[in-house]
């Protein structure tokens, strides 16, 4: 699983953990986030993903009544999360929907960044 979560474009570092039964995929500047890549490569040794937490940095954008959540070349709809500020740079941990189209971000937990 580890070699092919590697082989994915863009991933950086990948760390497994059997014992909390969770893995973390970091992307290198730039990567867009791929949910569908992940998935595919982990089904590969018979295991899925429940669910994607992700840490980003990035900037909230308002777009009418709708904020996006925007690092890099993607793009979060955030639903239940207005208390992020926007048109800051800000680091985010939050949980990501897949199954919506655009990707749902919940934002858990963020911080304001240096610009």
């Amino acid at each position: 699983m580890e070699i092919a979560l590697r082989r994915l474009d863009g991933v950086d570092q990948v760390t497994i953990s059997i014992q909390q039964q969770a893995l973390s995929v970091t992307l290198k500047p730039g990567s867009r986030f791929d949910p569908q890549g992940i998935r595919d490569a982990v089904a590969r040794a018979d295991v899925s993903i429940l669910r994607f937490y992700v840490e980003a940095r990035g900037q909230v954008e308002q777009k009418g009544d709708e904020r996006y959540f925007v690092a890099g070349k993607d793009r979060f709809l955030l639903v239940a999360s207005r208390d992020v500020p926007a048109g800051e740079p800000i680091w985010v941990n939050a949980l990501v929907d897949d199954n919506t189209n655009p990707l749902q971000m919940r934002v858990n937990e963020h911080k304001p960044l240096e610009p």
